[in-house]
């Protein structure tokens, strides 16, 4: 009987603990938002509230404080997220994954974030080490919190993370800087050296496969714009997050003595890409240029640096790089030592050309201060690591940041942006027909204008299309096969909303056309006239094929891409669709003001998690549309329902939230 009653013992608690196991994965747990909580190292008391949106205001007496908060609610609201960052950036994700992520780690520990981040940090004044003391306490007492550390990803993934160092904000800042980088595979430079040399190929090859397991294929696709509307003036922002599922922005109202500021910051980081604070606004374009050159000199001394796998195999990594760059391979030997102490170069059969790749990143340097001077309502001096091109705009005034690569403005309203297909979204604002020649740095006149509900608006295709339906034909001329995508077709205003079956059509037709005669087609030439209707054909077939026979079911938000997952090793596993983001995707084009994928521009095209910002430069306002939901805000929805993403509206003037969590330097 004994025996019986321990079994039965034994079978209930194993049954209360599955039970638990389940209502977390279930439902979750939460960090403390409200009441005290004490912090060791905490110089000054913080205050952090959150709204009914999950936006987070945090009130501190100086930058340190502000700091702390701030590394609270990122951990908090973006736990994985902010550890998933710091893994790729220490380039540790086989530690979490395994063999899967060793090749990842590899790729990390060569372009040095972590190591250098860590130097960056040591060779900082006391004053900028000190704040980022600040946020590593706050984070580290984040993942402290059972909320945190047990959340659904972390026990799927069998993780715990682990305090936060310093230092680690330098390195995912430096992470983020370089995914911002363009898609090696975009370049010309890149992708002829690549097909000619081994070791070019090897390197392009890492990092694609790097940024395709963060969702971050290429950056380069932000736009920035200023537009007057009947009640003042707005900044629009638009920023490519990839095809990430992990929230990339976390907008936080930051309060001290004097001043509220509204920053869209990047957990992990004190980067800011967006903002406004005391009546500045700023939009940046996270651009950081990444450039192969050949390389004729010796390598550098090798940096040695060891990866330990989950299962515990290690593997040793050489590096050769140098604050000048990485170099791939060097052109000549290093030189020799000959007997006594004269050095000798290497054979003269043995000179050749090398590679080096160029990256304002692999020098010591943070954007730290430049960041902390925009939340500051000033406008920074230089940056560091990203290029700093962006607008920097008031009530009344515009000023264009850098030199990006499309410039428009006349001195009250702005468009930037580092993907030159921008030059034909920026038509919607310009009077005239945009430059021929994208990289020419020339500077058009905006009109006034509001363009906030033609952002997904193509001047580009709504320019194409009648010409094309006019050399395809009248209506009655076309046979049974053709009405149907001609109707959708005849009338269409350029307009790539996620809803919309004309723009697959369009786009699907054109590309059709390419892949027959080797080029778009021209409607001056006879032969391509007269492929017109076989291309469109083609396209419907295609569509058919691929999506269904049902026209509603090529709807450009479909096209744009399926769901995402943030990234848990097995993304196609039933945990990772436990984290179905549940959002559809938000339309858009290259040549829209929202930028989003195509089917006919080729290459590295921007992915479907756009962040969409508006600010109110009168009054600071922002509304932020956010491409991902928390689970804990929002159920999960049709992901082929359009937009449907969640609209976040900060407004720095308002009162703190009632409910109020308070960090206190701990007792002694």
């Amino acid at each position: 009987m004994v025996r019986v009653l321990l079994t039965i013992g034994v079978l209930l608690v194993l049954a209360a603990g599955l039970a638990a196991a389940v209502g977390v994965l279930a439902y979750g747990t939460e960090p403390p938002r409200d009441g005290t909580l004490e912090v060791a190292g905490l110089a000054e008391p913080v205050r952090l509230g959150w709204g009914a949106d999950g936006t987070v205001w945090v009130e501190g007496a100086d930058a340190e404080a502000l700091a702390a908060g701030l590394g609270y609610a990122h951990s908090a609201d973006h736990g994985w997220a902010t550890a998933l960052w710091r893994q790729a950036a220490r380039g540790t994700l086989a530690e979490w994954f395994g063999d899967e992520a060793r090749d990842l780690d590899l790729h990390a520990r060569t372009l040095g974030f972590a190591s250098l981040g860590r130097r960056t940090y040591e060779a900082l004044p006391e004053a900028d080490r000190e704040i980022l003391d600040a946020y590593a306490r706050g984070t580290s007492a984040a993942f402290a919190q059972p909320g945190v550390a047990q959340s659904d990803a972390f026990i799927v993934a069998d993780v715990v993370p682990a305090p936060w160092d310093p230092w680690d904000a330098l390195a995912i800042e430096r992470l983020h800087a370089y995914l911002a980088a363009p898609a090696l595979t975009a370049d010309a430079t890149w992708r002829r050296a690549a097909m000619a040399d081994t070791v070019v190929a090897q390197f392009v090859a890492a990092d694609s496969m790097f940024r395709a397991f963060l969702g971050m294929p290429g950056g380069g696709f932000d736009r920035a714009y200023v537009a007057p509307t009947a009640a003042g003036r707005n900044l629009m922002q638009q920023v490519s997050a990839g095809n990430s599922a992990l929230a990339l922005l976390a907008p936080a109202v930051l309060k001290t003595p004097g001043r509220s500021t509204v920053a869209l910051t990047i957990p992990g980081t004190l980067v800011s890409p967006g903002g406004w604070s005391g009546g500045t606004g700023w939009g940046l374009l996270m651009g950081s240029p990444l450039r192969l050159e050949p390389y004729g000199g010796v390598a550098p001394p090798a940096l040695y640096s060891r990866i330990v796998e989950r299962d515990g195999d290690e593997t040793l990594l050489a590096v050769t790089r140098d604050s000048t760059g990485l170099v791939l391979r060097a052109g000549r030997d290093a030189p020799v030592q000959a007997e006594g102490t004269q050095t000798v170069g290497p054979p003269a059969d043995t000179l050749g050309t090398g590679w080096r790749v160029r990256w304002q990143g692999f020098a010591l340097g943070t954007d730290l201060g430049a960041f902390q001077s925009l939340r500051d309502g000033r406008v920074p001096s230089q940056f560091t690591l990203v290029s700093g091109d962006g607008v920097v705009a008031t009530a009344s005034e515009t000023r264009v940041l850098g030199r990006p690569r499309v410039a428009m403005t006349n001195g009250t309203a702005a468009l930037t942006a580092q993907d030159t297909l921008a030059r034909f979204a920026a038509s919607l604002l310009v009077r005239t027909p945009p430059p021929a020649a994208p990289d020419s740095g020339a500077v058009r006149e905006i009109r006034a204008s509001d363009p906030a509900d033609r952002e997904v608006t193509s001047t580009w295709a709504r320019e194409q299309l009648p010409t094309l339906l006019a050399r395809l034909g009248a209506r009655d001329s076309l046979d049974d096969v053709l009405q149907v995508p001609y109707a959708y077709l005849n009338g269409w205003d350029g307009s790539y909303r996620a809803d919309a079956i004309a723009p697959s059509v369009f786009e699907w037709w054109l590309a059709s056309h390419r892949d027959l005669t080797g080029h778009l087609p021209d409607p001056s030439d006879s032969l391509d006239v007269a492929l017109l209707p076989s291309s469109l054909r083609i396209a419907r077939a295609e569509l058919r094929d691929r999506y269904g026979a049902r026209p509603m079911d090529w709807r450009w938000g479909r096209l744009q891409g399926g769901p995402q997952y943030p990234v848990l090793g097995h993304r196609g596993g039933a945990a990772a669709r436990r984290f179905h983001d549940g959002l559809g995707a938000p339309g858009g084009h290259p040549t829209a003001l929202r930028p989003g994928p195509s089917v006919v521009f080729e290459g590295p095209r921007p992915g479907r998690a756009v962040w969409t910002l508006r600010t109110d430069l009168q009054t600071g306002r922002v509304a932020v549309r956010s491409p991902a939901l928390r689970p804990r805000i929002a159920d999960i929805t049709d992901p082929d329902d359009g937009p449907g993403s969640l609209l976040i509206e900060v407004d720095p003037s308002g009162p703190m939230p009632s409910a109020l969590l308070s960090l206190t330097p701990a007792s002694s």
